[in-house]
């Protein structure tokens, strides 16, 4: 598991500057594929034509000749996040198609049809929902906690994938801690959040993993150390229990490059 990726502004720019898209993968693109799958929270829609923002933009995009590296590092997506309607609807549905056609899994749960995902690895079930709380401030928690009581019995594992919180803050509000005990006694097993930028605390709770932010893993906000730093999460897991949990510490390298430290 790792946070924000965000392909827009910097990264877009430096990729077609060099001519290489694999750049800011390259770091941890060993460790990547030999997982089975790596789940990110992809922060930007990827579209035709996309143009290169300065940084101060809040609007991202990245260019499609991504694609392939995410599928090759073997990614699988939340999409629920305020960002991935940046070029509207149609950004939003190019990303999908883009998605689609390198066979890379994605799912956000305001959206039907896309609201659960299932992967099977090993014989071991995984499922996924995705929530955007950010943009979606007032987005009903009952509905949150009743779409984790649904799909739980389907799988072995249900890892909820939320975007929540506020930016470069150290440690995660009452409200969050409160929401993530409530989703796992749902039925939640692996709280995966992210959009603070920032690493923030974790916690185990009932014996279930809670990554309240994972900060960034791709991202041009070079301006602090904390933005800057982060942990990618390897998690060794039966059908049952965690076997192994391996935090891999990495510093973000010429605004865009991952390195493990």
């Amino acid at each position: 598991m790792v946070g924000d990726i965000g392909l827009g502004r910097y990264i877009t720019y430096l990729a077609r500057s060099k001519n290489d898209f694999s750049y800011s993968f390259s770091g941890f693109s060993r460790i990547l594929q030999q997982n089975d799958f790596n789940l990110g929270n992809l922060e930007s829609p990827i579209i035709d034509n996309c143009p290169t923002g300065p940084l101060d933009t809040m609007v991202f995009c990245g260019d499609p000749k991504f694609i392939p590296y995410l599928s090759k590092n073997k990614f699988i997506f939340n999409l629920a996040n305020n960002h991935i309607l940046n070029y509207g609807q149609s950004g939003f549905d190019q990303t999908q198609t883009f998605l689609k056609e390198e066979n890379i899994p994605f799912f956000n749960s305001h959206y039907t049809g896309i609201e659960f995902l299932q992967k099977d690895f090993h014989g071991i079930k995984f499922g996924f929902l995705g929530f955007d709380l950010v943009s979606n401030s007032n987005f009903s928690q009952d509905k949150i906690i009743n779409l984790i009581k649904k799909y739980n019995p389907q799988v072995d594992w249900l890892i909820v994938s939320i975007h929540w919180g506020s930016e470069y803050q150290p440690q995660a509000e009452t409200w969050r801690v409160n929401l993530a005990h409530k989703m796992i006694d749902a039925g939640a097993d692996i709280i995966h959040g992210h959009h603070p930028h920032v690493f923030q605390n974790s916690e185990i709770y009932q014996d279930k993993l809670i990554y309240y932010s994972l900060g960034n893993f791709i991202f041009d906000q070079n301006w602090s150390k904390a933005t800057s730093n982060s942990s990618l999460i390897n998690l060794t897991v039966d059908k049952n229990k965690i076997i192994d949990t391996d935090s891999i510490p990495f510093t973000i390298k010429n605004n865009s490059h991952p390195e493990p430290i």
